[in-house]
């Protein structure tokens, strides 16, 4: 059991947060004096999918199950895609973003980007506290060394994703998003064919990236671009 004051959390939400994740070998006769004891103004507690023994114990302590998070990885082969699929592709460019971008994109985010995650659906947060929370996580990873992409569509910029080097041909795509006024467009998908094919372009063996369950759109697109599943968690709430 891993167990972690989530301060980027409290500077994003303005609450104090503890973060836990429970892993296979956790066994809940040595976890649960521990978990009940956390006292934090909002917990989050990640617990592998089998683990019902957990999911029932926190459920009964004023816990709420929010979210379903799926891990998935990619070998870094380009899959064959149907001809309606490449369409939409070959309409697409990618490129690095510049600092003019990366401030319309920061602009953007509290329109209506991200509205699938455990912040965005949670009632005790505001749509304001969710943006600043994703523009927190952006700068985070840029900090680490991330690179920030866009996507463009008929000149315009309709959507970024995120690639972070972590060494030994294995990158981590953390996050990516379509800009509003072109969700419904078909253009998800390009989010995810252009990860794989920039970790490719840097020698890439293996690309690991996560998605909430709440995001149906987001499932279909992973496995159609050939993502391996590879984990699945809930994830447990609670205010105080």
């Amino acid at each position: 059991m891993k167990i972690i004051n989530a301060l980027w959390e409290q500077r994003n939400l303005g609450v104090d947060c503890t973060e836990v994740t429970i892993e296979d070998k956790d066994l809940l006769e040595n976890c649960k004096d521990r978990l009940l004891s956390i006292n934090s103004e909002y917990t989050v507690i990640k617990i592998p999918t089998k683990k019902l023994d957990f999911s029932m114990l926190l459920q009964s302590n004023g816990y709420t199950m929010i979210e379903q998070i799926t891990s998935c990885y990619h070998n870094g082969v380009l899959p064959e895609l149907p001809s309606i699929y490449n369409r939409i592709i070959k309409a697409v460019s990618c490129g690095i973003m510049n600092e003019e971008e990366k401030e319309e994109l920061f602009k953007k985010i509290p329109e209506g980007m991200f509205n699938d995650d455990r912040v965005s659906l949670d009632p005790h947060f505001s749509t304001e506290q969710s943006s600043k929370r994703y523009i927190g996580w952006i700068l985070d990873d840029i900090k680490r060394g991330a690179i920030l992409y866009k996507l463009t569509y008929k000149n315009s910029v309709c959507g970024f994703f995120i690639l972070i080097d972590k060494g030994n041909g294995h990158f981590h795509a953390n996050l990516a998003g379509i800009y509003p006024e072109f969700q419904g467009a078909g253009i998800g998908i390009c989010m995810n064919y252009f990860e794989i094919k920039e970790a490719i372009k840097s020698n890439a063996k293996r690309i690991y990236t996560s998605f909430s369950n709440n995001n149906r759109g987001a499932y279909s697109i992973h496995l159609l671009m050939s993502y391996i599943l590879n984990e699945q968690s809930y994830v447990f709430i609670k205010h105080n």
